[in-house]
């Protein structure tokens, strides 16, 4: 029978089997199968806010419509002017609500019949019934709380009472001292929801990443002759919390490796970088370093010519450091971020670097199970000069924008993984690169809030029941 049981962070099952991050790292190690639909439900775990719309794409006197989670809705200005969400289906016949017009303030008029509905989802009125229609009081269409922020709607999609929408918001984009959504850019994505995710906490950057473009060959933090990354040692879980959890990666190799598997060496040629280990330089900024591999309790690992750093000091190989500044701890909800970490429902970040020190946070919508709209943030301290704010606009568009959503994620990263790219419906084995994968889809995903209310999550392979969690029983952050 398959074991459903909520994992709590640091245990499993009240603490009668090893601690999570252990327990990960030697499942990795052991060719894990555990499956992308086994926990995660295919478009998404509903009991959460998220980002639904712009504001600006409402109007007043025409609705417009979405899809979120698999559900259309249709949005609309309520009587205080707020945006309000209803299903796009007419409860009458079925009809388009988004078709319709408001042809009151605070309402949404269907174009079949012109049954109108308010903003709670009420029908108030059937314009070609009569004014005292016996099937006005008596239709509702199904509403979403919505709540609003910096201009964007969020949308609660779940069954049960909302939270407040704090909780979960990634706490960078809500502290007032950082940029919010200034930096934002929001794309349908043709990939299911769960990879997007997961990719952003494997670490494949070392090949997939590997080319000489013009965005890597010239970087602030790394030389123009520098050492090139090959692999990468024991990738382990760094920190973890209720709804999240952060991951680093070991030893690094650099240069060339023997692999006896092909007999020779790779990469084959290495004439435009400088073969050896990096120095290692410090930083003038305090960085918070994280354990060594021997704490965790992983074999060192020995590189084939002797070049070799630990990954947790310094950057990746592709000029993203693996560590975090103090300050900028709070925007991974909490963790100590050192270099991708994932927040429940769908939500990475990677530390970035740049002007301020820069963390982009990812958060996926499914929208079908083959679509998913990705609103990638990227968030750093307010500049406090008119200067300091150029400065990082222009960083930003010039570089980090094209260098990394654009290139990096849209042009190769979503490249391998979208539709019909990638098969999810087929086994996988799963090694130490997957560390983070594997916590997900076993641990993260039990700890959702559709398992913690309900007991269950829609759309999983493994539907048994699982044990609500109370609030008493849930595990503090501090």
């Amino acid at each position: 029978m398959a074991d459903t049981t909520i994992d709590k962070p640091g245990q499993k099952n009240g603490g009668n089997r090893p601690n999570l991050a252990d327990e990960t790292w030697k499942e990795a190690y052991g060719a894990s199968q555990i499956g992308p639909f086994d926990y995660c439900p295919r478009l998404g775990f509903r009991e959460y806010w998220y980002p639904g719309i712009e504001v600006k794409r409402v109007r007043k006197t025409k609705p417009t419509r979405t899809t979120m989670l698999g559900e259309e809705i249709c949005f609309f200005r309520d009587k205080e002017g707020k945006v309000a969400a209803l299903t796009d289906w007419c409860p009458h016949r079925g009809a388009r609500l988004s078709l319709g017009v408001c042809e009151f303030p605070g309402t949404i008029t269907c174009p079949y019949h012109g049954y109108t509905f308010d903003g709670t989802g009420q029908c108030v009125a059937g314009l070609i019934d009569s004014p005292d229609s016996p099937v006005v009081p008596k239709m509702r269409a199904k509403s979403y709380p919505t709540t609003e922020w910096q201009g964007i709607v969020f949308v609660w999609m779940g069954e049960t009472e909302p939270v407040p929408l704090e909780e979960d918001m990634p706490p960078g984009l809500l502290d007032p001292n950082f940029t919010g959504r200034r930096y934002l850019r929001v794309r349908d994505w043709e990939a299911n929801w769960t990879e997007p995710v997961l990719q952003g906490i494997d670490f494949h950057e070392f090949y997939l990443h590997r080319w000489a473009i013009f965005w890597r060959i010239f970087h602030k933090n790394l030389g123009f002759f520098r050492p090139k990354p090959v692999y990468q040692g024991n990738v382990r879980v760094a920190d973890e919390r209720e709804n999240a959890a952060s991951f680093r990666i070991g030893a690094v190799t650099y240069g060339q490796a023997y692999y006896p598997g092909v007999d020779a060496k790779w990469p084959v040629k290495a004439w435009w970088r400088k073969l050896g280990a990096p120095s290692r330089k410090t930083s003038s900024i305090n960085r918070a370093t994280p354990p060594t591999d021997q704490a965790y309790g992983a074999p060192a690992v020995t590189s084939t010519n002797g070049n070799s750093t630990n990954g947790a000091n310094g950057t990746n190989g592709n000029g993203a450091s693996t560590d975090v500044l103090p300050a900028n701890k709070k925007l991974a909800a909490g963790l100590v971020l050192f270099g991708k970490a994932v927040q429940l429902p769908s939500i990475i970040y990677f530390h970035r670097g740049g002007p301020g020190d820069v963390v982009q946070m990812r958060w996926g919508v499914p929208i079908t199970e083959e679509t998913v709209r990705m609103w990638t943030f990227n968030v750093a301290p307010k500049p406090k000069t008119p200067f300091g704010s150029f400065w990082q606009a222009l960083w930003y568009y010039a570089w980090r924008l094209p260098s990394g959503p654009v290139m990096t994620n849209e042009k190769e990263d979503l490249a391998v993984f979208k539709k019909t790219r990638l098969n999810l419906e087929g086994p996988q084995k799963l090694g130490p690169l997957d560390t983070g994968v594997i916590y997900f889809r076993r641990h993260l995903a039990k700890r959702a809030r559709d398992y913690q209310r309900l007991g269950w999550a829609r759309g999983v392979r493994r539907e048994a029941p699982v044990e609500k969690v109370t609030a008493k029983e849930t595990v503090s952050n501090s």
